[in-house]
């Protein structure tokens, strides 16, 4: 008689991959810029005005906070600091956990924000930017999916920057020799993923408000009356 005990097959040893159910969500961390920060190019504000500009982020942001799934943890980061209470008070009784940012470049904000997020949360983080009402619950989870066999996940934007980035923990010198403000975003930071052998995931380009037509739209996408702008993807 065989008593040696059951023996392990390879379906019985073989690692079963983690899926969104099995797991912590994901910690969402909305990168919240007011227009005395980098949030709205130069010629937007003149276009639209430093005060509707201010009111832009406000809708545009609790937009974000209604369209997210709502049982994932979330965090606003605030630039300027000097913003972080007016925040607290519109958004109120939501169990949501205001920071104030760095001042400092986009580039040097993102990251600090970015290596403190996944230190804290000690798991996957989401960190959408403020001005992409287009990106949904769909884009949200799906990045969650990618995240799950990558080490990054990027949400392309129209204008070669991104909505989202997504990351499992921070990789030091991620967003090293990146120009912002220019249509090689997306590419630079690609190409650190690749540089750093990170792998990486895209997701649906979308557009960003970057101009007056682009708000035009995104109020339309806001008040039900407009579907996302067509990418050409």
């Amino acid at each position: 008689m065989d008593r040696s005990g059951p023996r392990e097959t390879e379906s019985s040893t073989r690692r079963v991959p983690p899926t969104l159910s099995t797991m912590e969500p994901p910690a969402l961390v909305l990168l919240l810029d007011y227009p005395e920060g980098e949030w709205l190019p130069a010629a937007l504000r003149r276009e639209l005005g430093d005060a509707l500009a201010a009111r832009m982020v406000r809708l545009l942001a609790e937009y974000q906070i209604a369209s997210a799934p709502q049982n994932w943890p979330m965090e606003l980061h605030v630039a300027p600091a000097d913003k972080v209470a007016e925040v607290r008070r519109w958004l109120g009784a939501k169990p949501i956990t205001v920071h104030s940012q760095l001042s400092a470049p986009f580039g040097e904000r993102l990251a600090q924000v970015a290596a403190e997020a996944t230190a804290r949360h000690d798991g996957m983080v989401l960190l959408l930017r403020s001005d992409c009402p287009y990106c949904s619950v769909e884009q949200v989870v799906a990045a969650a999916k990618a995240l799950l066999e990558n080490d990054v996940v990027l949400g392309p934007s129209t204008d070669g920057d991104f909505y989202l980035l997504g990351l499992r923990r921070w990789p030091e010198g991620l967003l090293h020799e990146v120009n912002w403000g220019t249509n090689q975003v997306l590419f630079a930071i690609t190409k650190r993923c690749t540089d750093l052998g990170l792998s990486y995931s895209l997701l649906d380009p979308l557009e960003r408000v970057t101009s007056e037509a682009a708000w035009d739209r995104a109020i339309a996408r806001i008040t039900g009356q407009g579907a996302a702008p067509e990418t050409g993807s």
